[in-house]
């Protein structure tokens, strides 16, 4: 990621737009991984046209506050030759949202219940537009949203590997022993998912943890959110992203306390769009949704949750030099004090609900 600064210059006014430019990961390994001809490309359309068309949607009935929750898209490119393939002169031109203030938080620490809110809105917002649109028009929805969606699929030797670190985690931490029998019994093949159901299919971000998420601070206090990094985009259930969400990165103490309330929070949220887009809701009850919930945490977001820790928790400095990473090497060193910790207490509140 590279900082872009450029100036406007036209008859009638001087403009400065600062900007990021994302490029290709710097090695063919970790492009392989992230199937960077397929990703890069939907990234691209998800600014490009998915962002613009949902907005019209909401235009065409009234709303006013349309969807704000990515960086604005100046331009993007996949080589210098014209054609279709994703090569690495490939650059996608977006916002640059330090520029006002938007911060990244610390990975290992997780957010607070204020904070929790403004993202879990974003991602109620992001999954309800798409959904309204679906039921409306699903013709747009095929061609505008539909084809940049992808599903994940990883590599042979990725996956040998990640089961490899499950299981010697599961068996190196001496607290998790009373669930032993259960973590064993967990499958860790959900690449691919399964098809999608409906009808609560619909944009999935699949990646939303801290370092994917930007908090604008204004007086020092949280005020908005930005999502970013949309290359792992799929068409399945909104439970995907709030479970992933909640359990990769809100604060322990927080979800002990308020797990409820964040899904009641969401599930108001993503009413109460569809309700402003026109849409029958009676389909999308909190009960129903929360029947997405139980299914996305026993047949996915474990597996996604607890694999995810080992890049959240990584120490830092255990990687120097990104053009020689290789895939493998993610989850090399040995699990900290607050991974084991982040661990424990996944584990005990999927046990708890019966999730594994």
């Amino acid at each position: 990621m590279l900082s872009v600064d450029v100036i406007v210059k036209t008859p009638e006014r001087i403009e400065k737009i600062n900007a990021v430019a994302k490029m290709l990961p710097p090695n063919e390994l970790m492009q392989e991984m992230f199937n960077c001809q397929v990703t890069f490309r939907n990234e691209i359309g998800f600014y490009k046209t998915m962002v613009p068309t949902l907005q019209h949607f909401q235009r065409e009935h009234g709303v006013t506050e349309v969807i704000d929750f990515s960086p604005k898209y100046y331009g993007s490119r996949s080589n210098l030759n014209g054609s279709t393939k994703i090569d690495t002169n490939a650059v996608l031109l977006l916002e640059n949202l330090k520029v006002q203030n938007f911060v990244n938080f610390e990975r290992t620490e997780g957010f607070d219940l204020e904070v929790s809110k403004l993202i879990i809105r974003d991602l109620a917002h992001l999954h309800a537009v798409p959904l309204a649109l679906k039921l409306q028009k699903p013709e747009v929805f095929e061609t505008a949203i539909m084809q940049f969606l992808s599903s994940l699929v990883l590599q042979e030797e990725v996956l040998k590997d990640l089961k490899e670190k499950y299981d010697k985690i599961i068996n190196n931490v001496d607290d998790l022993k009373p669930y032993l029998e259960r973590l064993k019994k967990v499958s860790l093949d959900v690449y691919p998912p399964g098809p999608p159901r409906e009808p609560f299919a619909t944009v999935s971000h699949n990646d939303c943890w801290v370092n994917n998420t930007m908090i604008q601070i204004k007086d020092g206090k949280p005020f908005k959110s930005k999502l970013v990094d949309y290359q792992l985009c799929d068409y399945g259930s909104p439970a995907k992203d709030v479970l992933f969400f909640l359990f990769s990165s809100v604060q322990n103490h927080i979800l002990e306390k308020h797990y409820d309330d964040l899904i009641e929070f969401y599930h108001k949220t993503f009413t109460s769009t569809l309700v402003e887009l026109h849409c029958e809701t009676t389909e999308f009850s909190l009960e129903a949704f929360k029947k997405e919930l139980d299914y996305e945490a026993k047949h996915t977001q474990f597996v996604h949750t607890v694999l995810m820790l080992f890049p959240i928790f990584a120490p830092r400095g255990t990687v120097t030099d990104i053009v020689e990473l290789k895939p493998t090497d993610i989850g090399n060193s040995e699990p900290t004090g607050l991974h084991k910790q982040k661990l424990l207490f996944v584990v005990k509140e999927f046990a708890r609900r019966n999730w594994i």
